[in-house]
């Protein structure tokens, strides 16, 4: 039997199925791997501020350890630098516009102790953060909790770093 004139000129498809596959599978590594620079990019802003705030604390505050750097945003967006100098010492450095404020952890509350002023005042409520920030001109530490637990409404206490004097509470709007 001889083959038609059709049949003898029809070559093999171009884009054979292993070459689909090996472009298909090309282009997800392509997506993944422009994901992963987005996801980068996107935090890179926030951990350039960081690095900065961490590097002003070394050299500005004495700060040879550096334990943790949070950015707390209230009434003015400023970084917390906590960590030791050189004598095991360990220090809260609060970088503001108007300069650094430090404060040694000894003579202030320690996120314990607020914790546990805050379990006298409000037994049984669920905290949800802790954190050193800047309230009302001076070092201070906001304690965000649900204070409602039905609608997990969350308000926000602020205790003075210095003597620990709860500052003022926000009830949060929500749920």
């Amino acid at each position: 039997m001889s083959l038609s004139r059709m049949e003898e000129r029809r070559r093999d498809p171009v884009m054979s199925a292993r070459r689909w596959t090996l472009l298909i599978l090309g282009f997800l590594v392509f997506l993944c791997v422009i994901f992963v620079i987005y996801i980068k990019s996107a935090g890179a802003d926030y951990q350039n501020e960081k690095n900065g705030a961490i590097r002003l604390a070394k050299q500005e505050a004495g700060i040879v350890k550096p334990a943790e750097a949070v950015k707390h945003v209230w009434e003015e967006s400023v970084w917390v630098v906590s960590g030791k100098d050189a004598d095991g010492v360990k220090w809260f450095v609060w970088e503001r516009q108007d300069g650094l404020v430090k404060e040694r952890a000894d003579d202030g509350l320690s996120e314990d102790e607020a914790k546990q002023r805050f379990t006298e005042e409000h037994p049984g409520k669920q905290i949800v953060r802790v954190m050193p920030g800047w309230f009302e001109n001076q070092p201070a530490w906001e304690i965000r909790y649900i204070s409602d637990p039905e609608t997990e409404r969350q308000a926000i206490d602020f205790y003075a770093f210095k003597d620990g004097m709860k500052l003022k509470t926000y009830d949060l709007p929500g749920k």
